[in-house]
This record gives structure tokens, C-alpha cells and sequence, in this order.
């Protein structure tokens, strides 16, 4: 009975641990207004639109670069390509809905057709008439669908490491998929299709980075976790695992997303998302039918890290082939971020692409 008694009280200390370990990494929503002084500057714009204040960020003068952030990500992520193309291009860059300081769309509408009508608005609002979408993995996925629907308003597009085809019939009805996520259906192109399974299924066998965040995500139970758990040190493994290099991984960065990841809403609009039903709605106008990006003939840089854990690098190699006018630049070294990662080398490369295939672009 006495020993009973000593194992009953083992197992209780160690539960009382256990939730002691657990609710030392609750971490509390910010507020918005107390991250302002931190991620805003003159050039902050907070446009009214679909009942969200849109932090936007406007700067330079010349062709007109949209910027798209990826999943977890914000406007930041593209700092050091604003401060070195500001002097040639006007550069707008955006944190979508549920990221950054725009935070969460208040009626759960991450639909392709609410982002689409997200850039519209802001195009309009700053009275640009042609640009140039340049989007990581999420934002890929958005530069090139935006090019397909509205071909007239797109100059060039660069992909980094992400980009979804539409087919000219239909469209998919989420945008924000991560890449666990994409299914393979009817409703997207082929260099889309099966990449739920290429990111799920990849083994170690084949590729020793396969991403533990990913597996993560998978579990409902994890999933629903990172509303509340999410200690800096998660935050920081989390990103050493999208570097190709972690050693290129700066403390200023962890800082910056775990603070916008905290950002009052952020998080439970991630989960929001993760809805197997996309919202539904009818207050806004519907997408124009899609445009093959081949007969557009808009030109497409697409540029991988091969080191990729998240969007395997052969997704990058399809969309090469199906797209008529694109250039394919792989980089052995560098991962999911590769503009964050190594801004001089990819901006180096952009550059030369928007050179040599400069038009005129007046606004």
C-alpha cells in the first residue's frame, strides 16, 4: 500500500511538471497598437478594405513591384529588397490578411476570391494600373494566380519558391493553402497536382529535411496548440528549419515573427484557415475567368532553394515546364526563403530579369 502511495505521488509531481512546462510557454496576445512603433515607419499606409485596416508600405518611384510574403510571414520578410530597389522601382508591399499588423479578416475569408479582391482594392487605392506580383510560397501561389485572372494589370511575375496554375474554367477556392495542404483535383493545373503528396510523403530516405513543422501541422491537436503555445524558442527552430543554411538565421528575424506571429488574432486566423469549408460569400464581385498564362505570354522568373523542406524543389521544375515564358534559377544552397535567406544574390538575379524584359510601365 506504501508503495502504491509513492507511485501515486510519482505520477501526480510528474503530471503537475508537466503542466507546469506548459503553461510556461503560453505566450499572450500583443495588441496591435503596442507593436505599431516597432513595425511601421513613414511609409505605412493602413488601407480601409474589406472590413480590415490593410497595412501596406509604399516607397520609390518607377515600375511598381507588389510584394507577397508567405505563410507566418509578413511585409518585413522583404526589407533589404525594398532598401535596394526603392532608387529604380516603386515597391508596395502588403501583409496579407491574418499576418503581420493587418491581422485577421473579420469574417474568416482567406477565399482566393477575397485575396484577388484584397490586391484589386489596393492596386486601385494607390492608383496603380500595371505591376509586377513577386511572392514567396503562400505569396506565390497569389502573384500567379493574379497574373492568370488579371493579365491586363501584370507586367512580369517572379515566384520564389511556390505558384499554383489555374485552369481557364475554373479556379480553386482557397489561395492560402499551405503545402501540406493541396489537394489534386480538377480545379488546378498539373504542375500543381499530387504536391500534397510530394510534401507529405517525402522520407528521409529521399530527403533528410523533411519538415518536422509540417508533421507538426498535421496533428489537429499541435495545430490548435499554437494558438497559445508558442514560445520563442519554437519560433526560432521553426525558421532554422526553412533556411537552407541556419546559420544565415539573424536574432532580429526570430524576433520580428514570433512578435507579429503574436499579433492580437494572427494566430487564431491561422487555425481559421485550416477550415475544411472555405467561407462562402456574396458581397463580393465574382473572379474574372482565368487567362492561361501561356496565351498571356507574361513573362515568369521562377527561382527554388533546393534545400527546400517545405514545397520540394521538383514542384519548381514543373512549373518550369508548363509555363511557356519562365526561367527556372535553382539555388543548391539556400532553402524555402531564399530572398530572406541571401537578399543579395536573389535581388542580383531579379533584377537582371526585370531589366531584360523591361516595357514601359506608366502610372
Amino acid at each position: 500500500m506504501k508503495a502504491f502511495k509513492i507511485i501515486a505521488l510519482f505520477f501526480a509531481g510528474l503530471i503537475a511538471l508537466l503542466l507546469i512546462l506548459l503553461l510556461s510557454m503560453v505566450r499572450p496576445d500583443i495588441p496591435a497598437e503596442k507593436l505599431m512603433d516597432s513595425y511601421t515607419d513613414e511609409t505605412s499606409l493602413f488601407l480601409d478594405i474589406d472590413g480590415m485596416q490593410v497595412h501596406v508600405q509604399d516607397e520609390g518611384d518607377g515600375p511598381v513591384l507588389l510584394l507577397l510574403h508567405g505563410m507566418f510571414a509578413s511585409l518585413h520578410t522583404w526589407d533589404p529588397w525594398t532598401e535596394a530597389l526603392s532608387d529604380q522601382f516603386r515597391v508596395v508591399r502588403v501583409d496579407l490578411p491574418g499576418f503581420g499588423l493587418t491581422g485577421p479578416h473579420p469574417q474568416g475569408d482567406y477565399s482566393l476570391r477575397a485575396s484577388m479582391y484584397l490586391l484589386e482594392s489596393i492596386r486601385e487605392e494607390l492608383g496603380i494600373e500595371r505591376w509586377t506580383p513577386i511572392g514567396n510560397s503562400m505569396g506565390g501561389g497569389l502573384a500567379l494566380s493574379y497574373a492568370q485572372l488579371y493579365p491586363g494589370h501584370t507586367d512580369k511575375v517572379v515566384l520564389f519558391n511556390g505558384g499554383r496554375l489555374l485552369t481557364s474554367a475554373s479556379t480553386p477556392a482557397t489561395a492560402e493553402q499551405e503545402p501540406e495542404e493541396r489537394t489534386s483535383n480538377t480545379q488546378t493545373d498539373t504542375a500543381e497536382n499530387g504536391e500534397l503528396a510530394e510534401a507529405r510523403q517525402t522520407t528521409a530516405a529521399t530527403d533528410d529535411r523533411q519538415s518536422l513543422v509540417l508533421r507538426a501541422l498535421g496533428s489537429p491537436t499541435l495545430r490548435n496548440a499554437l494558438s497559445v503555445l508558442t514560445p520563442k524558442f519554437i519560433i526560432q527552430a521553426s525558421l532554422k528549419e526553412v533556411y537552407g543554411d541556419p546559420d544565415r538565421l539573424q536574432p532580429e528575424t526570430v524576433t520580428r515573427y514570433y512578435e507579429l506571429l503574436r499579433r492580437e488574432g494572427n494566430r487564431q486566423a491561422y487555425l481559421n484557415r485550416r477550415q475544411p469549408q472555405p467561407r462562402q460569400r456574396v458581397d463580393l464581385p465574382e473572379l474574372p475567368a482565368s487567362t492561361s498564362i501561356n496565351e498571356s505570354e507574361i513573362p515568369v522568373l521562377i527561382i527554388w532553394g533546393r534545400r527546400d523542406s517545405w514545397i520540394p524543389v521538383r514542384t519548381g521544375y514543373r512549373l518550369n515546364e508548363a509555363i511557356t515564358r519562365s526561367e527556372l534559377i535553382i539555388y543548391d544552397d539556400l532553402g524555402h526563403v531564399p530572398m530572406e535567406e541571401d537578399p543579395a544574390r536573389t535581388i542580383a538575379d531579379v533584377r537582371e530579369f526585370l531589366s531584360r524584359h523591361s516595357e514601359k510601365n506608366v502610372n
